[in-house]
């Protein structure tokens, strides 16, 4: 049976980091310092071993190359104390004339390496029981007659080699104290590193549906590291308070929408029941019903459609096409609403247009509906068509009408809202959701829609449509 792996703790990871780091960081320092220590003594080894058969040179120079006079000073320096620092042999023609006392149980000739140049010696480690050793043969110079004088020397390394075998020891019993101690002060770092977590997390327990009004304490500061996260996430409860503010109004307004055509309709049906009524009365009735069933269906198919544009996967189908010649196609849709008030249109400009034509003419129309509907009889509406595919096109819908308060021009593009106080007029007021869907139309291309509008002057609205992303 397979158990799922705990996800490791960030504290346990830092802690663990911080332990493998502080371990490494000391274990080089160990390395160095014992290449360093071996170094030394292998230096010292060598310089003394140098100096020892250069002082023996001397020695046998001095005695005319006599090998007898160097084994006295050999004997003088090592048959007097059982701590010898070194032992020597004396070799003549291969054959041991002189040696230190007892060395050749300790240490036999055949053990030493083979005897090389003066200024080329090498040097042999050799263990034996407690005892260690550097080994070593060279030539002397200066000696009578044909036969040559070998020096073997044998350096006692024991105590060095001890104290380096004392400081691997005590570098090991180092390191087994130092993890323990190692991960505990990684675990207090990483604790203390991480409560400032703790203090978001709490925070952020403590913010529900009913307190989106409440963010996290810019103060006293918080590291640097998170100072990001802070404002990312207090700008996220912005957006979710915005957002839940609006889905309030627009479920208040989509409740409030749908009650005054249902309870015309439910009044209608319900005062034609109560008597007999005249077959003119009925068709009265039936009419006034199915406009309001025609009202909630257009409201209806107007939510879908806002729906499905503020979906982000809606797949826009960029098309490349003549902007004058579907604002003309719409101009057609809407000649017998401007025949019946006695309005002109007017188009100027003409430009190419990368967009996607089914939301261009809804949003177009959607803007020219209202034109038609505030606009006096008699007067004109005009479309001005600017700019180019590589720039961005703007579409300009201008009428006369009466014009727009200013205290009305920053919510004009909210879902439901009104300019109008009484909701409810059939004839002269709409759903409230056509410039809704005309900026959502918008912000699905990357353009933007804008409003101006004065008192007895009319209304402007500009549709900025952005060159294509290459």
């Amino acid at each position: 049976m397979k158990f799922p792996l705990r996800p490791t703790s960030i504290s346990g990871r830092l802690a663990l980091l911080y332990t493998l780091g502080a371990l490494l960081a000391v274990g080089l320092f160990a390395l160095l310092a014992n290449w360093k220590l071996e170094t030394n003594f292998t230096a010292e080894h060598r310089d003394f071993l140098q100096a020892k058969a250069a002082e023996l040179q001397d020695d046998l120079n001095d005695g005319d190359g006599s090998a007898r006079a160097l084994i006295a000073e050999i004997l003088q320096e090592t048959a007097g104390t059982k701590l010898r620092q070194y032992e020597a042999r004396v070799l003549v023609a291969g054959r041991n004339v002189g040696e230190t006392p007892g060395m050749s149980q300790a240490l036999p000739a055949t053990l030493f390496p083979a005897t090389a140049r003066a200024d080329n010696w090498s040097f042999t480690p050799y263990q034996t029981g407690s005892s260690s050793w550097l080994l070593t043969s060279l030539p002397l110079r200066g000696t009578m007659g044909p036969k040559d004088v070998v020096l073997q020397i044998g350096l006692d390394i024991t105590r060095d080699n001890a104290l380096l075998t004392d400081f691997h020891r005590a570098l090991a019993v180092f390191f087994l104290l130092m993890v323990p101690l190692l991960l505990g002060a990684g675990r207090l770092a990483a604790a203390h590193a991480l409560a400032p977590l703790a203090r978001i997390a709490k925070v952020a327990q403590s913010i529900t549906s009913a307190q989106l009004s409440r963010r996290i304490p810019l103060d006293p500061p918080w590291p640097h590291e998170l100072t990001g996260l802070v404002h990312i996430f207090n700008q996220m409860l912005d957006n979710l308070d915005s957002n839940f503010g609006r889905l309030s109004r627009f479920s208040a307004d989509i409740a409030h929408e749908l009650r005054t055509p249902l309870s015309n309709l439910n009044g209608s049906l319900e005062v034609c029941l109560t008597r007999p009524r005249s077959g003119e009365a009925y068709r009265d009735t039936i009419a006034s019903a199915l406009e309001d069933c025609q009202r909630l269906t257009g409201l209806i198919e107007n939510l879908l459609f806002l729906a499905r544009v503020e979906n982000p996967s809606h797949a826009l189908r960029y098309e490349r096409f003549e902007a004058s010649e579907l604002c003309a196609w719409v101009v057609a849709q809407y000649s017998a609403q401007a025949v019946a008030k006695d309005l002109h249109f007017r188009t100027e400009g003409a430009a190419a247009l990368y967009a996607d034509t089914l939301l261009f003419r809804q949003a177009v129309g959607n803007v020219l509906a209202n034109a038609v509907r505030h606009a006096p009889p008699g007067s004109q509406i005009t479309l001005h068509i600017s700019g180019s595919p590589a720039s961005g096109v703007e579409i300009g819908i201008a009428d006369q009408g009466p014009g727009i308060a200013p205290e009305h021009l920053p919510r004009l593009f909210d879902r439901f809202y009104q300019t109008d106080p009484v909701r409810g007029h059939k004839a002269a007021q709409g759903s409230g959701l056509g410039l809704s869907i005309v900026r959502s139309i918008l912000e699905l291309h990357g353009g933007q829609v804008t409003i101006e509008s004065e008192l007895g002057k009319g209304t402007l609205v500009r549709l900025r449509f952005p060159p294509p992303e290459t």
